[in-house]
């Protein structure tokens, strides 16, 4: 097993990654709707794990409509905000962009038309198919979010009135409520006095569609068919302010230096933040100070975890990725107590993880003298001798752990340095017999020099260890001998 490593590129199925030497974000994908009788294509991203030794994760889904057209921008954003250096303020999310076959049949609700059900078509399809043919077959946690703008922020506020259950949260940005000369508005108005929200989120944006000599007390005072479009955004936030206390988290903003089709980033960038504005935690660098104690330090976290949770509606763990991000920076810091202690956290809340085992015997075994820097002075043979004699000691001065060697002879391996890379490669397998990993790079090895017959023993013995190892699973398939 390789060390960690976090490459950003754009792939077609994932973040950020080439395929054929094309750049492109997500992947095609379609389903037949019985409802709407057609074919409806869809754009999908799904962050990319970004250690393939990491158990798949799941995410929250963000789906979008206007998908072909708004799809790179919102990746973008969601890729910043939820990264170490957009301060993690919202999770990692699959997007699905909900490319339109007619825009207007599948934006307008049926709140114009003088009826009662406002259950139309275009919402039974994203509740009924498009959301259970997305659980199926995406990593998905059960947190759902529709962001539309324009008349697709129209959709979005339609579905939060009438159909709330479908999204956990929405964005609405510069909706065109006033596209039926208040139709829409008359009827949500008279029916937000009385209807009740469980804990849904909306954020309403609102850009500048008036001459900039007009602010916003002036077009609402204004009666033309001009201002109509503010006018009735103005009504709507009102109207819910008006209610707030019927279980809804409501912000909205008004961006006066915006037009309607420049507000989509500013407001998707704020609408995102807003909704999830549950997720940041600041103290989380508090980790890394002297002052805070270990105990303390895996609270913040634990914490941190418990207010997603409950926002989630689910029971959210920290990412197994994550808190190794944490361990390494601890170690790299000299931190040992505290990497030891984040190891346990993630054995605990990953048993089945090779990765947290190893990274728990990385802890451990942080403060001992390092094997690498024997090379000069003695040849691989004498170091596994001193390895072994280490072993039995009950307070070893090296750093004889699994990783510690496993890590060795990648490096001599990188270096071309076959031969001495099998030696440590196999005193990992005698030092740790139990262990899946040493056998998956025992194995690799082992085929780098030619020895297919023992490299496939090596990898079906790390396969016998651990049935979910993907990287063996791949190589035995590959030399057909699965």
């Amino acid at each position: 097993m390789r060390q960690l490593t976090f490459i950003l590129l754009i792939c077609a199925t994932t973040l950020f990654g080439q395929k054929n030497g094309e750049i492109c974000i997500g992947k095609k994908d379609s389903l037949y709707s019985n409802i709407l009788k057609e074919n409806r294509e869809i754009i999908v991203y799904v962050p990319q794990n970004e250690n393939p030794y990491i158990q798949t994760d799941k995410y929250p889904v963000l789906y979008l409509l206007d998908g072909d057209i708004l799809f790179a921008k919102t990746i973008g954003i969601l890729d910043h905000l939820s990264s170490y250096y957009g301060s993690e303020r919202c999770p990692k999310m699959i997007v699905v962009g909900i490319i339109n076959s007619n825009r207007f049949k599948d934006l307008l609700p049926i709140t114009s038309k003088d009826k009662q059900d406002s259950i139309d078509d275009f919402t039974k399809f994203m509740e009924k198919e498009l959301i259970p043919y997305i659980d199926k077959k995406y990593p998905t946690q059960q947190y759902r979010t529709l962001l539309g703008h324009s008349l697709g922020g129209l959709r979005s506020a339609n579905t939060l009135v009438y159909q709330p259950q479908v999204f956990n949260s929405y964005i609405a940005l510069d909706p065109s409520l006033g596209h039926d000369m208040y139709i829409w508005s008359n009827k949500t108005h008279d029916l937000l006095k009385s209807k009740t929200f469980n804990n849904k989120s909306l954020y309403l944006a609102m850009a500048q569609t008036m001459p900039k000599s007009m602010d916003s007390a002036t077009i609402q005072k204004d009666t033309t068919g001009w201002s109509r479009h503010m006018r009735s955004i103005m009504r709507f936030a009102n109207d819910i302010n008006t209610n707030k206390n019927k279980g809804l988290n409501f912000n909205w903003k008004y961006y006066p230096n915006l037009t309607h089709g420049e507000v989509t980033f500013e407001g998707a960038y704020d609408g995102i933040k807003s909704i999830f504005s549950w997720y940041y935690n600041g103290d989380v660098n508090k980790i890394y100070d002297n002052e805070t104690s270990v105990n303390s330090s895996i609270e913040i976290i634990t914490k941190k975890y418990d207010i997603i949770s409950s926002n989630m509606g689910f029971r959210v763990l920290p990412p197994e990725g994550d808190i190794i991000n944490i361990i390494e920076t601890l170690l790299d810091k000299g931190m040992k107590d505290k990497a030891v202690a984040f190891a346990d956290l993630n054995v605990k809340n990953y048993p089945q993880s090779e990765l947290a085992s190893y990274y728990k015997n990385s802890a451990m075994w942080s403060d001992k003298k390092p094997l690498a820097a024997l090379l000069p002075q003695k040849t691989s043979k004498e170091i596994t001798k001193l390895c072994l004699k280490e072993k039995k000691k009950t307070n070893p001065a090296y750093n004889i752990s699994e990783s510690a060697i496993n890590e060795l002879a990648y490096q001599l391996l990188q270096e071309n340095k076959l031969q001495d890379a099998l030696i440590f490669f196999k005193l990992n397998t005698d030092l740790y017999p139990e262990s899946s990993n040493v056998y998956d790079g025992y194995g690799e090895c082992l085929l780098a020099i030619g020895k297919e017959k023992e490299g496939i023993e090596a990898y079906k013995k790390s396969l016998d260890l651990n049935p979910n190892n993907s990287n063996a699973e791949s190589v035995l398939k590959k030399h057909n001998q699965k």
